[in-house]
């Protein structure tokens, strides 16, 4: 009878229940597991992420070495011209650093907004002072022409929005590593505002309109010198670079991106008035010193870096002028890293906390004297 009893039970086999509860284990176990396994690859990403951003930060020197200045522009066609040959891409590519290849792994942004104005640009709109074409074309060793893709869609008038446009930029720049989704800060290709008498915007050469993003109306790309000038050390406290915050979506595909790929925005907005996000201006002839003073307005802005995003868990990586790399944590979730601004409900913050510490980041509207 024994012998038959285990028999049966042996045939009986795993009951439903059983079966259930070892799925139930299973399943606790995975759901247990699976926001490890999520940290540790975006702990990997955010590593990658900072690695890159150091190697950039050893091109923007060596670069600063032999030029004086950090980096030739912004990667930005319409204010600062050809992407192949001006911008910190541009320099960085033609020092052997594919930036093109080193995006933030976590960023949703896989290009830079750039690539809609080379896909759809109207270069006719664009001021003569901006040298869309890029250096005149050179002869190879096998006798045939060098030319710019910048200079190619200028000269052979290709369509905006025109499938021979698309393929040409896909073809001679994205696939030559001309991309990034790290956003520069203002004082990278800007470093500075050039003031009239009564402390408004000046250009130095006109048609381009009066802006904090034209290079017209700024000092240029920043000098490690001009880094170092506020006081000693001074340049771990300057951003450079940082993980890019959303500039659009991509009219056209590029490469495996489709059309709506985000895309991120070439430089942060520069120094504006809190909360209002706008640049200051006066009346003419106000004075520079005084209560009513223009100095003290544009002491009281803040720099706009709303371009900057923390894609990494809540938090952004950011390259400064020393070499060195910080991540900040938005606090709040709102998206935005907060460095002193007023909340509006048109500036986008969630709060007033404070997220970019001034004693940390610099955020004053000029890194010298004024």
């Amino acid at each position: 009878m024994f012998q038959q009893h285990m028999r049966e039970a042996n045939r009986r086999g795993v009951t439903l229940i059983e079966l259930l509860v070892v799925v139930s284990i299973i399943t606790l176990l995975v759901a247990l597991l699976l926001p490890a396994v999520h940290a540790a690859r975006e702990a990997s990403r955010a590593a990658n992420c900072q690695s890159n951003l150091r190697q950039f930060g050893v091109g923007l020197q060596s670069h600063a070495q032999f030029h004086g200045v950090l980096c030739s522009g912004a990667f930005d066609w319409k204010r600062d011209g050809c992407v192949t040959e001006i911008g910190w891409v541009a320099d960085l590519v033609k020092a052997g650093i594919p930036a093109g290849k080193m995006l933030c792994p976590s960023n949703e942004c896989r290009l830079g907004a750039t690539y809609n104005d080379l896909l759809d640009l109207d270069v006719t709109s664009v001021p003569s002072f901006v040298d869309l074409k890029g250096r005149a074309p050179a002869t190879r060793p096998d006798g045939t022409l060098e030319v710019s893709p910048c200079r190619q869609i200028v000269e052979e008038s290709l369509a905006p929005g025109s499938d021979s446009r698309r393929a040409l930029v896909e073809e001679s720049v994205f696939k030559q590593h001309f991309n990034t989704n790290y956003t520069a800060s203002w004082y990278l290709v800007r470093s500075g505002v050039a003031l009239d008498g009564s402390g408004n915007l000046v250009e130095k050469a006109s048609g381009g309109g009066k802006s904090l993003l034209s290079r017209q109306c700024t000092f240029g790309p920043l000098s490690q010198g001009l880094a170092d000038k506020p006081a000693k050390s001074a340049s771990s406290f300057v951003p450079l670079l940082a993980c890019g915050g959303w500039g659009g979506e991509l009219t056209q595909a590029v490469g495996p991106h489709a059309p709506g790929t985000p895309l991120a925005a070439p430089f942060t907005a520069g120094p504006v008035a809190n909360p209002s996000m706008d640049a200051p201006t006066f009346s003419a002839g106000t004075p520079r010193t005084g209560p009513s003073g223009w100095w003290a307005a544009w002491e009281d802005t803040l720099q706009d870096y709303r371009g900057f995003a923390p894609v990494h868990r809540g938090a952004c990586n950011i390259l400064f002028a020393d070499g060195s790399v910080r991540g900040y944590l938005d606090k709040n979730d709102d998206g935005l890293l907060n460095n002193g601004f007023e909340a509006t409900a048109d500036n986008g913050f969630a709060n007033d906390e404070v997220e970019l510490p001034p004693e940390e980041v610099a955020s004053r509207w000029t890194l010298g004297r004024q």
